[in-house]
């Protein structure tokens, strides 16, 4: 049910909690409801045709247990038996969408688990496309912050997909399959896709590189939101990014070269994101970080 963007500005929230209770999916649902009120789903869904979405009953989004057997019904014997116990009990990645202006799309998804030695646990994701112009850019980068605090993100960004950027993002894992944003923890072990218009760098990141380095950028704005968060805005606009993409380049390659780690993607060094899956669950060409996923 994708929706069409001539100029999607994505929001993409990566937070080490689950989100697999109920009372910390609803949280993290209400945060965005609070932050962007003016944008609230019109529909919503897990895998099955929509609903309407209704503020006043943020309790539906919560499978209940007939939900849950109705999808052990759906699927075939032999992959039935190989659903966890635990399914009954999780949250479930909720889609959503918006057709009228501000036109917008999103869901929330908690963590994926993995039974595979290639790939480990991810990050729960929190993430919104809206119509670059449709929205006011503060209330999106407001947005963007308080949600990444309330949520304690290890990693956020705020950036549009452009044509002229969307090769790179394609082979650097930041827009590997879609015509937006969606950076997932499987590329983050591996190295940082690059910097965006707008970044949080959570606890992980901020040991990394040092707090007093990332606030120090030369950026038009780098900010402490927390005891160990930092936001970077590259530019005063984000509509900068489309108008003088040679511009952008120049400002993102500045912010890297200036940090002087070696996190960042460089296209030609080792292997791109189509292929990282043989090289293992983490990456020994860029440095990375080591992420704590929360217990629940």
């Amino acid at each position: 049910m994708s929706m069409k963007f001539k100029a999607p500005v994505t929001l993409n929230i990566l937070t080490p909690r689950s989100l697999f209770r109920p009372n910390d999916f609803l949280n993290a649902v209400q945060t965005y409801c609070e932050l962007l009120p003016g944008v609230l789903p019109e529909r919503w869904w897990w895998a099955e045709s929509p609903r309407e979405f209704d503020l006043q009953n943020l309790q539906a989004l919560i499978p209940t247990p007939e939900d849950k057997l109705q999808v052990r019904q759906s699927v075939p014997p032999e992959t039935a038996k190989n659903i966890p116990p635990e399914f009954d009990t999780r949250c479930e990645t909720v889609n959503w969408d918006r057709k009228k202006k501000p036109k917008a799309e999103g869901s929330f998804s908690p963590r994926w688990c993995s039974k595979a030695p290639s790939v480990r646990d991810t990050h729960a994701n929190m993430n919104v496309t809206v119509e670059l112009g449709q929205v006011a850019q503060q209330e999106l980068v407001t947005c963007l912050k308080q949600a990444s605090v309330r949520l304690n993100a290890h990693f956020a960004l705020m950036d549009t997909l452009t044509a002229s950027y969307k090769e790179f993002a394609g082979i650097s894992g930041s827009a590997k399959y879609s015509d937006r944003f969606y950076v997932v923890t499987h590329e983050l072990r591996h190295c940082l896709p690059d910097i965006f218009w707008g970044t949080v760098f959570g606890p992980p990141y901020v040991a990394l590189f040092g707090k007093e380095k990332l606030l120090n950028a030369p950026v038009f704005a780098a900010e402490q939101i927390a005891e160990n968060m930092v936001y970077i805005q590259l530019t005063q606009d984000i509509t900068d990014v489309a108008n003088d993409p040679a511009a952008m380049a120049l400002h993102r390659k500045a912010f890297k070269d200036y940090l002087g780690v070696d996190a960042f993607f460089v296209e030609g060094r080792g292997y791109d994101s189509y292929s990282r899956l043989e090289y293992g669950p983490v990456g020994k060409i860029f440095v990375t970080p080591e992420f704590e996923l929360a217990k629940d």
